[in-house]
């Protein structure tokens, strides 16, 4: 049946002539029953798709969508430090970056339609809150993702999970502190609603427990302006810690300036920050901090991405940043 066209294929299968193709390449992202209603449609009537025009598609370049999901955009270190590493990690694997910030539920759902035009093959996704139902519905479906900092229980086949090991990190901070023998300690806390503030403050307080310690959390949101504010305001009230641990090193440095402004000396509070973003060296005193091994975290990214693209297997799904802590002048 030769007279048989693609367009005959998506009208008798009730999907559109883009989703067609796309089965017919072997795109990733396309949900398993549709390929499957495709491909019994396509062997009923022995629809041979034009040779030439599969080899071209063949030698399509690899693209790959890189999400920052954060309603202040690529303001912060994190998130640059990350991106530009990602991106090395890309161009050596010969993959092209479609660099986009999704700051609201429309930008989220463009992932979808992106994957499925056939524009990107696949997505990292950095900076998701705890409830992304957008995000879910792509891990339902099948579609192909490397998930930074993300929820550990999700062991689909078809996502990659990577964790800075936060509950951890923040247990080796509380450790840390309390070897110093200090007794009077700050946690500035992170967001709540994203997995790295809240296993960070979690870890802490685990840590602490049992060693007489007289700890408070203060909401620090990862901005440095809003540790800052907070610090001071416990600083006037003439509340001075022994010891602060702040779930990123934005934060740290807003306590530095904290303890500046109110004319108290730095080295008379012991901080430590986590990331171990450039700034956490550039900044005069050099912050004390946290690291996850950002490099390796992006190197294996784009290996999983690139594995869940051409359908491999992959046998464990997370991988946890090895920890490291760095003693500067803080």
């Amino acid at each position: 049946m030769s007279f048989i066209k693609i367009d005959d294929i998506a009208r008798f299968a009730g999907y559109s002539k883009s989703t067609v193709s796309k089965v017919i390449n072997n795109y990733p992202g396309i949900p398993e029953k549709t390929r499957e209603k495709i491909l019994k449609v396509i062997k009923k009537y022995e629809f041979q798709p034009n040779s030439q025009a599969r080899n071209l598609a063949g030698k399509k370049d690899k693209v790959i969508g890189v999400f920052v999901f954060d309603k202040n955009g690529l303001n912060g270190p994190f998130f640059q430090g990350i991106i530009s590493v990602l991106t090395e990690k890309a161009e050596d694997k010969n993959l092209k970056v479609l660099l986009s910030v999704a700051k609201n539920k429309n930008h989220k759902l463009k992932i979808k339609k992106l994957i499925d035009n056939g524009t990107i093959q696949g997505a990292i996704i950095i900076g998701a809150t705890l409830e992304e139902p957008e995000l879910e519905s792509l891990i339902e479906n099948e579609y192909k993702l490397v998930i930074f900092d993300y929820k550990n229980e999700h062991k689909n086949k078809n996502i990659f999970l990577i964790n800075s090991n936060n509950y951890n990190g923040g247990r080796l901070a509380a450790k840390t502190l309390i070897d110093q023998n200090l007794k009077r300690l700050y946690h500035l806390a992170g967001d709540e609603n994203k997995l790295a503030g809240l296993e960070r403050e979690e870890g802490f307080l685990d840590e602490l427990d049992g060693h007489g310690v007289v700890y408070k959390v203060l909401k620090g949101e990862f901005q440095l302006n809003k540790a800052k504010e907070i610090l001071s305001s416990e600083l006037k009230k003439g509340e001075i810690p022994e010891g602060i641990f702040c779930a990123n090193d934005e934060m740290a440095i807003g306590c530095v300036e904290a303890l500046y402004e109110n004319k108290i000396d730095y080295k008379g509070v012991k901080i430590i920050g986590f990331d171990n973003t450039q700034i956490s060296t550039l900044y005069r005193p050099k912050i004390t901090t946290i690291s996850y091994n950002l490099e390796k975290m992006a190197e294996i990214a784009i290996e999983k991405i690139i594995l869940l693209m051409e359908e491999k297997e992959i046998k464990e799904n997370i991988y946890n940043g090895e920890l490291k802590l760095y003693i500067r002048e803080t």
